[in-house]
Parts: structure tokens; sequence; C-alpha cells
């Protein structure tokens, strides 16, 4: 897929988006959350590349900020935001660390696709190879960042706090992880192991998944739709890139069955309903 083709398909997904989440909820709190949450993104992004010099980003991409093509930072606000959502819907809102751990996870999951894909389609790539092309740590960043801004947010963080503190205590995350385990294992292309453990976690996932809808608990519809929207993108990518790529196709599939479990496919009828409450245990 040509570059600009897929930038201006970026733009569509952005602004269908922020339309249904618009109607769905209060459209100042989103504008709120959706700017501080970009503006964090966009720090956490150019602090990475300026300081590790880990990854880069494709010179083909248009209207860049420096090192970060403008569109990454407007794309990273809905990732979150439509993370707290499916962990929301799934486990209700327990509050705390642990709905946080929770949305991180789930950030991680679409994270390990989207980057596999990426770095095959060469919009970005990695200083050094890991699972099919990209390292643990490219991964798990994702899942420090939306952990970080989880807690903020649930807190009551102000924006400000909110763009400034994301980024720091992603650094730091990503800094301990580093130097603590993964400076020293799971380096470099992990081969069929690492399939065999995406295989794994996908059943594994999927097992929880039917298990949440035999006690009433999915995606609801209207908070799947905008992400499958968003995942067709890297499909498309993906059938233009990599149509005989095996291995690709094995973690495509392996991140999308269990969301196809665990997703309502009706509309819920009100907004309420996108998210039962849900009494932690």
């Amino acid at each position: 897929m040509p570059i600009h083709l897929f930038e201006i398909a970026c733009v569509v997904v952005i602004a269908l988006t922020l339309c249904v989440s618009a109607r769905r909820g209060d459209p100042r709190a989103l504008v709120r959350d959706y700017l501080a949450l970009a503006l964090a993104g966009y720090l956490g992004e150019e602090s990475c590349i300026t300081l590790y010099e880990y990854y880069a980003y494709a010179e083909r991409w248009h209207l860049r900020l420096h090192h970060v093509p403008a569109l990454v930072p407007l794309i990273w606000p809905l990732v979150i935001l439509s993370a707290r959502e499916v962990a929301d819907a799934l486990f209700g809102d327990r509050g705390g660390w642990r709905q946080s751990l929770l949305v991180a996870g789930v950030v991680v999951i679409d994270a390990s696709l989207v980057e596999v894909v990426a770095v095959r389609a060469e919009l970005w790539s990695w200083a050094e190879g890991g699972h099919l092309g990209v390292p643990l740590i490219g991964i798990l960043g994702w899942g420090f960042f939306a952990g970080a801004a989880d807690t903020l947010m649930r807190r009551g963080a102000p924006s400000w706090r909110l763009i400034f503190l994301a980024p720091l205590i992603a650094h730091l995350l990503i800094l301990v992880s580093w130097w603590a385990a993964l400076r020293w294992v799971l380096r470099g292309d992990q081969g069929d192991a690492a399939m065999v453990f995406v295989a794994v976690a996908s059943v594994v996932v999927a097992s929880g998944a039917i298990w949440l809808r035999r006690r009433g608990r999915a995606i609801p519809l209207e908070v799947a739709a905008p992400r499958m929207i968003a995942a067709s993108l890297f499909f498309t990518l993906l059938v233009t890139t990599a149509p005989r790529s095996v291995p690709l196709w094995t973690h495509t599939l392996a991140v999308a069955v269990p969301y196809i479990l665990a997703t309502r496919y009706m509309f819920s009828g009100s907004p309420a309903a996108s998210h039962p409450a849900v009494p932690a245990k």
C-alpha cells in the first residue's frame, strides 16, 4: 500500500472514531483527554528516538515533527482510549493499578500486531531484530506508556501532569525492564519458540474470552467497530506486503481470534450498556 493512501486511511479512521466516541460520551472530556494523550504520546516518541536511537520511522512518511510523523501521536490516544473501553467492558472498572494493568495488557496485545505488520511494511524499523523483526522491549513500551497514562487519568490528574508524567513513567519502566532483564535475555530472533508462545497465549486469552462471555461480559459492538476498522488497515498492509508469510498470518490470527470471541455482535442501544458494572473481587 502506498504511504499516502495509508496516511489518508489513518485520517479517516481517526475522524470516524472521534465522531463515534463523541456521540457516546462527553465531547469536551474526549477532546481534553485526546489532546493530552496526543501531546504525551509525541513527547514519549520523540524522546525515545532521541535518547535511545533504538528505532526510526521511514523517511517516506509525510508531515513529520522532527523524528515523529504527525499522524503517530494523533493515533496514540485512540489506542489507549479504546483499550480502556475494552478493559472496562470485560472486567468492569476495578480501579487502581489492577485496571491500569489490564489496559496495558490490551495495548501490548494490540501493539504486537501493529508492530510486526508495520515493520514488515517498512513503516518503521528497529536497531536490532526480535520476534518478526520487533524486539520485545518495543512491544512492551506501548504497554508501559498506556498503563502510566491510564493510572494518571483514573486518578484525575490534570492534563499537564498527564502530558509530562506519562512519558516520564514510561521511560522509567523501559529502563528498569531493559537493565534488569531484557538487555540480557530474549534478544534477537526467537524463531519457532516465539511462535509457539504466541499460539499458546492466544489459546489462553481466547479461553478467557469464552469464560467472560458465559458470565455476560463482552466487548460491545460500538466499542469493537472502530477497532475493527483500524485493524482492517493493518490487514490490508499484511495482504499487500506479506500475503504468503505464514508467521505473520499466524500472529495476526492469534491476536484476532480472542477479540472475535470476546465481541458482542449487536448494538447495546445505550451508552451505559457499553460499560456494565462488574463488582471487583
